[in-house]
């Protein structure tokens, strides 16, 4: 009976305000993928991460959320012009994203003092048509909607990493992937990295396609930093630091 009602009010408020005026989510396309070229892709339904959509990585402890985080995240300076980072407090150091190889004139990091500042840089980054967001940390739930409905527009690509999303967090999330460490990996007495499982939480985009592992390797070597050259802008409580690459050592 509920079911015969609500088909009516839809089919009212089409043929009042038009056949374009209301559309069911189990109608709307896929969002455009975008390929991350590891087994996550697997899970999406999609092929890849999805545009304009929140994508979430959660896990408690050392579970090797961060270090895929990064590696995303590097993968997305050689393909976009503008991939930006937000750090919401937990201290996100550059540097730990050179033995990843990304292009760092591609690179943007933004600090906010304040998650009001977060949230807000947030969604003007995404509507200015960021190509890749990632999230270091939460921002206020006032923010979620307008930064979804910005990426929607632009199609920017969201990652978000935290160990426990709050409720609205992972609500706002249209696919949410938990890690959990299986066993480290262990190489000539060195700890190299780690096994993880990755489980497709929450998927929106596609019927949730279950889990897979991963073997995710800690970044080993360093660059010499006299290679690199750091610009530091300041802006309003928001300090943005743009890093490009001269030449580079190993």
């Amino acid at each position: 009976m509920q079911e015969i009602a609500l088909d009516a009010a839809i089919n009212s408020i089409r043929v009042r305000f038009g056949s374009q005026a209301l559309t069911r989510a189990a109608e709307l396309p896929s969002p455009q993928p975008w390929p991350s070229r590891t087994p996550i892709d697997r899970l999406t339904g999609i092929g890849g991460l999805p545009h304009g959509r929140l994508t979430l990585l959660s896990g408690n402890g050392t579970c090797g959320k961060l270090t895929f985080a990064l590696l995303l995240l590097a993968g997305a300076t050689r393909e976009f012009a503008h991939a930006m980072v937000i750090d919401t407090g937990s201290g996100f150091d550059p540097w730990t994203l050179l033995p990843f190889y990304p292009e760092l004139g591609a690179l943007t990091v933004v600090r906010a003092p304040a998650l009001d500042l977060a949230g807000e840089a947030a969604t003007s980054l995404a509507r200015a048509g960021a190509g890749f967001l990632l999230l270091m940390g939460e921002i206020p739930e006032h923010w979620l909607g307008p930064m979804e409905s910005a990426a929607s527009r632009s199609g920017t690509v969201i990652v978000g990493v935290v160990d426990a999303p709050g409720r609205a967090f992972a609500h706002a999330s249209s696919l949410s992937v938990g890690f959990s460490r299986t066993e480290w990996v262990w190489e000539r007495e060195q700890l190299v990295g780690l096994r993880a499982t990755a489980r497709c939480v929450k998927n929106r985009v596609a019927p949730p396609l279950g889990e897979t592992e991963l073997e995710i390797r800690y970044p080993l070597g360093a660059k010499l930093l006299s290679d690199y050259q750091v610009r530091v802008a300041e802006i309003p409580s928001v300090r943005v630091e743009e890093l490009e690459c001269e030449s580079a050592v190993v």
